[in-house]
């Protein structure tokens, strides 16, 4: 599945780093890993357009998904504020991460799916 099919489900509607019309080489990893559940039908990207932007739920989930996914982020070293030290206050996470969390408070993923690229 090519990086613009997924623009659509996790890029467009989750991702405040997303600039319409800009080319990027890499996707996030929380990107990668919603990309390989839909891919592999885990996942159905029509079910995943309706989810709020819920900070609570990041703070939530955070220590989690740096384990699974951030850790192994190619924008964790240089361009994650989110998963600093000290992030500023109105910091948001990457859409794949947003994704991954929405996923998992509705159940449709477990954190076995977030080892499943690992």
């Amino acid at each position: 599945m090519a990086k613009k099919d997924f623009k659509d489900y996790i890029c467009r509607p989750y991702c405040t780093f997303f600039k319409e019309g800009h080319k990027e080489e890499m996707a996030c990893r929380g990107a990668q890993i919603a990309e390989f559940l839909v891919h592999h039908k885990r996942v159905n990207p029509e079910k995943i357009l309706n989810f709020t932007k819920d900070s609570q739920i990041w703070e939530k989930q955070k220590a989690r998904l740096e384990k699974h996914v951030c850790r192994r982020c190619p924008f964790k070293a240089e361009d994650c504020d989110f998963q600093s030290s000290v992030p500023p206050d109105d910091t948001e996470p990457c859409g794949g991460f947003i994704l991954l969390v929405c996923l998992m408070e509705s159940n449709m993923i477990d954190e076995s799916a977030l080892e499943i690229l690992a």
